[in-house]
């Protein structure tokens, strides 16, 4: 069985599953760079606050289900990968181009508003802001396709299962040491090779999938899954649980492997929440602009509302404001290639398209 062997109906159900689970973690996002990583960024919230807790409660989740869910698509984008140098120059222009222009714009932002931003040339090279995860995941999909070719097509499985087990391996056990600097998010990257090479082989394994969405007990595992991970990641922000080293590293790795199998197992579907879910990558890019100029607008004014209301007009600005901007973006297809990283062909056929025929 293949992904497209599916019928069509339940293609489509799964298209609105996944784009609602993009929904959800893109909430968790913004509300994360609302709160910020401590006290000192963000909405200035103690480590006790609740709205803090709420945040921090899913530090060790966010990233391995977007990390999960690039696995998923980039299976169904690129079958065998039968040409390497193609796959690769698509995943420079979709995740390295936007890193470096959006990138660009939030580095001139921070430093025009009185930041500390990192030198400006090191923002290409190593871990910057959330763009550090464009460029893990170039690391990782480029490492996939070399091994591929390497090894060959049929033992795409194969070398995925290997480089996932690396991943736990280096990432939790610490069986190799990581280099000083984080060049090109490498430490990331590592983190994430479980999770993307999971919603990979999730994908490539069609018939897995349908027994972890159809069978009688999947949604009870999926709450499960999902309700253990929460209370693990509510005692770690609350620091109930204080772990460090390696079994803080391993449980890490659980709760991203949880929430990842817990969301696809419980199968939310929402139509609102997928249209939401089909804007996650501009969502992911410019989101902080807007949780930025929240933030800043409140401590500036003296805080003027409560923070529940800052809290849900930052979420509706963080993910709305991009969506709106995104349509603006599409209307110039320079802009679209250079922001979004789409072909620059396709947006100007596009925009020839909805011309009307007179023009």
């Amino acid at each position: 069985m293949t992904a497209h062997s599916l019928p069509d109906q339940t293609r489509a159900a799964m298209r609105i599953e996944v784009d609602t689970i993009r929904a959800i973690v893109c909430f968790i996002l913004v509300l994360h760079h609302m709160v910020g990583i401590s006290p000192d960024y963000g909405l200035e919230l103690p480590w006790e606050n609740t709205v803090s807790i709420v945040s921090h409660t899913t530090q060790d989740m966010r990233m391995p289900i977007f990390s999960f869910i690039s696995g998923m698509v980039f299976a169904r984008a690129t079958g065998l990968l039968p040409d390497a140098r193609t796959v690769i120059r698509k995943k420079a222009r979709r995740l390295l181009l936007p890193m470096a222009v959006v990138g660009s714009l939030f580095w001139l932002a921070r430093f025009v508003t009185g930041g500390d931003p990192m030198p400006y040339p090191m923002i290409f090279v190593t871990s910057f802001a959330h763009y550090w995860f464009l460029q893990a995941s170039f690391l990782i999909m480029t490492a996939f396709v070399l091994l591929t070719c390497v090894f060959g097509g049929p033992h795409h499985k194969t070398v995925a299962l290997g480089l996932g087990a690396l991943g736990i391996l280096w990432w939790g056990f610490a069986i190799l040491p990581f280099p000083m600097t984080n060049w090109f998010s490498i430490v990331n990257a590592v983190f994430l090779l479980p999770f993307f090479m999971s919603g990979y082989l999730l994908t490539q394994t069609p018939e897995l999938r349908q027994k972890l969405r159809t069978h009688p007990l999947a949604r009870s595992v999926g709450a499960a899954l999902l309700v253990i991970g929460l209370v693990i990641g509510w005692n770690i922000a609350t620091h109930n649980l204080d772990l460090t080293g390696l079994p803080r590293r391993l449980i890490a790795i659980y709760l991203g492997f949880s929430a990842c199998f817990g969301l696809i197992m419980l199968r939310l579907s929402s139509g609102f929440l997928a249209r939401i879910g089909a804007y996650s990558y501009a969502i992911y890019l410019f989101h902080v602009f807007f949780t930025a100029l929240t933030t800043k607008l409140w401590h500036a004014t003296g805080q003027p509302i409560p923070l529940l209301a800052i809290v849900i007009l930052g979420l509706m600005l963080g993910t709305g404001g991009p969506m709106i901007l995104q349509n603006l973006i599409l209307r110039w297809p320079l802009a679209g290639a250079a922001c979004l990283g789409l072909p620059l062909d396709k947006l100007r056929a596009r925009k020839l398209a909805t011309q009307p025929s007179g023009a």
